[in-house]
Order: structure tokens, then sequence, then C-alpha cells
């Protein structure tokens, strides 16, 4: 018997028709092997034409407007201090973010990040575990952006970061309002001027709410206002800090002048009521692999019997491509109650992804 042809129709979304034709002559080796090889052709094109249908089933849904990111980081760090040596976790992070376009003129956002230990698998009881790090939802459009949850207080961006600028060393800073419970606005720039408000909202059954803090069922508000013109930019911040035990205010004034695209030089005034004052001068260049910093700071306390100290710092970052980079860094602290001065060096590695 002789079949003249043999024709099959597969049904596969995003194909009309696919069809398969082959002439059957005589059972032979060669006509077999070649009946196989055209079918096993015919199945990947049927697979690809599958496997396009589902991305382009993914890119629809993304065309709606939704997007999830996962991100993370390893960092290590090795230190030397009086104390002595130690190899350590340096702030390693993994996380999600995302956003929604509801509309043309507003986009809803989250991020959820989780910062843990990653130097070593165990350790005294209520060590190495994965802490909270940020999480917050929020609104973005032409009015600029609201979010609420846990993150960095707006006043520690705009006023402290830029003089306590290290990988792993750090500087005192003034008191601030903790992280959590926060709701944010982040105003657009008109004119160079923006706006940033922020309020901690506390209650009766507040963990801050004890005893020793007659204050914790209270909230603090913050105030930040930026004022960017040319290479010269002001950031005055204010922290109420009205649910802490002491309830002092702090205020800060910051002053940044970028004379060159690949270096800022910055000068920070920082008081707490009736707690300590805080003057510092830092310095960042960017020299193509990486970038080189210092810091300076002056710090004095309020404190009877206590006098004033002075921190210094210096580091150099070094990159590996675009998301590893190694640094070193090395720092002379004095402190209020004696005359020494502690001497601490580190070096480290960042992987981000």
């Amino acid at each position: 018997m002789q079949l003249a042809c043999i024709r099959l129709s597969i049904s596969v979304e995003s194909l009309d028709c696919l069809t398969v034709a082959c002439t059957y002559q005589a059972p032979t080796r060669k006509s077999v092997q070649t009946f196989k090889r055209e079918t096993r052709m015919k199945k990947s094109i049927i697979a690809i034409a599958v496997s396009s249908a589902a991305l382009a089933s993914v890119s629809a849904y993304a065309a709606e407007g939704s997007t999830v990111d996962v991100y993370g980081n390893i960092q290590y760090a090795y230190a030397d201090k009086d104390a002595g040596g130690n190899f350590e976790d340096n702030g390693s992070t993994i996380g999600l973010k995302g956003e929604t376009k509801i509309n043309d003129d507003l986009t809803a956002f989250f991020k959820y990040e989780i910062e843990f230990d990653a130097d070593q698998k165990e350790g005294s009881s209520g060590e190495n575990k994965a802490d909270l790090d940020q999480a917050f939802v929020g609104l973005q459009g032409n009015f600029g952006k609201v979010q609420i949850g846990t993150f960095d207080t707006n006043y520690n961006n705009a006023i402290q970061d830029a003089v306590d600028q290290y990988e792993y060393l750090g500087f005192t800073n003034a008191a601030k309002t903790s992280e959590g419970d926060t709701i944010a606005y982040f105003s657009p720039s008109v004119n160079g001027f923006e706006v940033q408000a922020a309020v901690q909202v506390k209650g009766e059954a507040s963990e801050t709410n004890t005893n020793t803090n007659a204050n914790g069922d209270k909230s603090s508000s913050m105030m930040v206002v930026k004022y960017s013109t040319g290479i010269v930019s002001a950031a005055l911040g204010y922290d109420s800090r009205a649910n802490t035990a002491d309830a002092e205010a702090t205020t800060g004034l910051a002053i940044t002048v970028t004379p060159l695209e690949n270096l800022s030089v910055t000068a920070k005034y920082e008081t707490t009521e009736d707690t300590q004052d805080i003057l510092g001068l830092a310095a960042r260049y960017g020299y193509g692999a990486g970038d080189v910093y210092a810091s300076y700071q002056n710090v004095d306390p309020d404190a009877a019997g206590s006098d004033d100290f002075n921190e210094y710092a210096a580091g150099v970052t070094y990159s590996l491509a675009s998301n590893i980079y190694v640094f070193g860094e090395v720092g002379k602290f004095e402190n209020a109650t004696n005359s020494d001065t502690d001497t601490q060096t580190a070096v480290g590695v960042y992987y981000g992804f």
C-alpha cells in the first residue's frame, strides 16, 4: 500500500495553522531517517511558537504597568580596632521592589528589604537573624511622592549622609527619630526648591510607650527644605523627636558645593537641644574607577565633665565591575571622657545583584 501524503494540522495560540506534509514511497532506512528528522524539526517549530505565545502574554501583562524586581547584595568587611580584628557582614540585604501604573498621572510603588548577617552560619542566641531594613508603599505623580512604612528618615538623608559617607566606619550623628511607623511626603522640585515632611505615628500600645519613656505614645515630626542652584545646594532639616524619652529636638544644616562634575565638598552643622553640637566637613572625588573620600568632625557634648572631641577618616573604592567594588578605610576617633584615640581600619567587598 502506498500513501500519497499525510496532512497534520495543530492549533497553537498565536498560530493560525501549522501543516506537516511528507510523501511515503518505500520503507527504506533513508526515508525513515528523513521523516524522523523532519518530525523533530516540526516539533521544534511548535515549541518555539508556544514559547513565543507565552512571552507575548508576559509582555502584555507588563504593558499593563506592573513590574516587580528582585535585588540584593552581599557585603563583607575585615575591620581592625583597638578592641581587635574581626571578619564580619557589612550590611548584606535582599529585597523586592515594584510599581503599578494606575493611570497616566499616578503610579503606586512598594519596597520590601531584609538585612541579614552573611559572615557566619551560627552565633549566639539572637544573632545572625534576618531583620527588616526597609518596607513601604506609596503613590507618585505630578504632586510629588507620598509613602508610608519603614525607611531612612528624610533628615538623615539630607543632613547626615554626606559627612557620614563610609562603607564600614561610622561617625557620630545628632540624635534623630527612629525608623518605622512613618508617613512621608516628598515634593517635586520647583525653581530649585524641594520640601520633605514626615511624621512618625505612635500610640498607647506602641513598643516605645514604656515606663522609662513618658513620651512613647506621641508623634514625632520631621521637615527638610532643600534648595539647589548651579554648583551649590543647601538643606535645612528639623526633627522634633517628640516621642523620645528626652524629647529634645535636632536641627541641622548641610551645604554642598560641586566645583567639578566629579568633586563635591560638604559642610554640616547639627545641634540637639541640651545634648551636643556637631560641626563636620567632607569631600568626595570620583577618579573614574571609584571614589576617594574623607571627612572631619568636631563633636561638642553639653554634658558636664565631657570635652569636645574630633573624628577623622578617609577611604577609597575601586570598581571591578558595575556591580562589584572593593574598599579600604582608615579613621581616628577620639572620645568625650578621656584622651584615648581609637584607630580603626577596614577593607571589604560589595557584590550587588
